[in-house]
């Protein structure tokens, strides 16, 4: 069943969300747990547009989708890549092969006039949709886009499987050690404060490295905002 929401109710709450949301790991969080938006969603996910043509994942919550952990070519078949391709919001199901239940998909681009830029995939147990007619999709579009960019999330965009990162795949020590880097400590500060060799230091942050996917602290310190691992 499609449940009729005030278009121009929606719009207004996906405005408030985008201008309170402070990182893409904030974002996809709200939208879930939002009262309106949120009704009968179980997950979220944000993914930015890379310059090789591949939508990669910046930052998730609750149920994932059945491509998280993969990277998704913008000539792929599916309604992520065609939502990319047409810049028009698709919707679409897919069944959850651990509880045989049905999955609603609904995907949102976040484009300029020209291109898009990243996309908002919103996964919900019931068919619950908002009737946008196309004026709406391009606001939601442009509207979504500066926020990627007034964020930072889109200077991101050209690192290495962006996001494709698990905060299970991190230990205590190196998330402690994380957000003393994204503070901006040396080394050298860092190891006084946790006790440690700067040898010891500098081996974590190399495997931090890996677990992220980056090749250096200030990637690593954005993208771990954005994934909600550090302040």
């Amino acid at each position: 069943m499609i449940i009729d929401l005030d278009r121009s109710a929606a719009m207004h709450h996906l405005a408030a969300l985008f201008l309170y949301s402070q990182t893409a790991a904030e974002f996809c969080r709200g939208i879930v747990m939002h009262p309106v938006l949120g009704a009968n969603a179980i997950g979220s996910e944000l993914l930015l547009l890379s310059q090789d043509a591949t939508l990669k994942s910046l930052a998730n919550f609750g149920t994932p989708t059945s491509t998280r952990g993969q990277l998704i070519s913008l000539w792929d078949q599916g309604l992520i890549a065609e939502a990319s391709r047409t810049n028009k919001v698709t919707r679409g199901k897919f069944t959850d092969p651990e509880t045989n239940d049905d999955v609603y998909v609904y995907c949102y681009p976040c484009s300029s006039l020209t291109q898009t830029v990243g996309m908002i995939v919103l996964l919900k147990n019931q068919e619950f949709d908002v009737e946008l007619k196309e004026e709406d999709q391009i606001t939601l579009a442009l509207v979504g886009a500066m926020w990627l960019d007034r964020i930072g999330a889109l200077r991101l965009e050209g690192m290495p499987d962006a996001g494709l990162a698990s905060p299970e795949d991190l230990t205590q020590r190196q998330l402690k050690i994380l957000q003393q880097m994204s503070d901006g400590k040396t080394n050298r500060q860092i190891a006084d404060a946790e006790m440690l060799s700067q040898s010891t230091i500098r081996q974590e942050t190399m495997k931090i490295y890996t677990a992220l996917s980056v090749s250096g602290r200030d990637q690593a310190g954005k993208l771990a905002v954005h994934l909600g691992l550090v302040r």
